[in-house]
């Protein structure tokens, strides 16, 4: 089940894109947590198409920084450079993280809305760019990834295997690929995570 930090902190950030017909979706935790398993997770992650000279910009960095702790400039300069900013809910301290711009191409094209509890639609990651995701993770280093890749890959379901593994070879992930399938086989448990992603 959802904490109802998370929750509020979702339908607070949800509100102020969506007004502001920003796309995004939620990925990271959020997304192994409904498509995986339930883990602990003290933040949000969001892909959102931004760019610095849009209207949309400004309007968001002010909408934020009434109800978020963030730094105005260091959030402009990271949407120019298409990289990563942060924002803290000063209502739940629930840090945001907004990754700018499409890692994985057209992943914003295959968002999917998906309930989490009673009364809470909100647009997610599809389940395969969710597993690509972690790859990207994996790539950079990060051992959480692979633990999480290889518990959305062993669920299964809503996802077609050999178009994935079409994906991450385009992305240069074939290692990871290889890695994740390996962990996903029955009676494999992935080592204990060392670094997060």
């Amino acid at each position: 089940m959802l904490e109802n930090y998370l929750r509020e902190s979702m339908e607070r950030i949800k509100g102020i894109l969506v007004e502001l017909k920003i796309p995004f979706h939620f990925t990271g935790g959020i997304a192994v947590f409904y498509y995986g398993e339930p883990r602990f997770t003290q933040d949000l992650d969001l892909v959102i198409r931004l760019s610095a000279a849009s209207p949309e910009t400004e309007q968001l960095l002010g909408r934020l920084s009434e109800a978020y702790l963030i730094h105005t400039q260091t959030s402009l300069q990271a949407i120019r450079e298409r990289g990563l900013f942060q924002a803290i809910d000063q209502t739940t301290l629930v840090k945001i993280d907004f990754h700018v711009g499409e890692k994985i191409p057209g992943e914003l094209d295959r968002t999917s809305q998906r309930e989490f509890g009673a009364g809470l639609i909100v647009p997610l990651v599809s389940m395969e760019d969710a597993v690509l995701s972690k790859m990207i993770w994996m790539h950079l280093g990060s051992h959480r990834a692979k633990r999480d890749a290889a518990t959305m890959w062993k669920r299964g379901g809503e996802f077609d295997p050999a178009h994935l593994r079409i994906q991450a070879l385009k992305l240069g992930l074939a290692k990871e690929l290889a890695e994740v399938e390996e962990a996903a086989l029955p009676g494999h448990h992935p080592e204990d995570p060392k670094i997060t992603g």
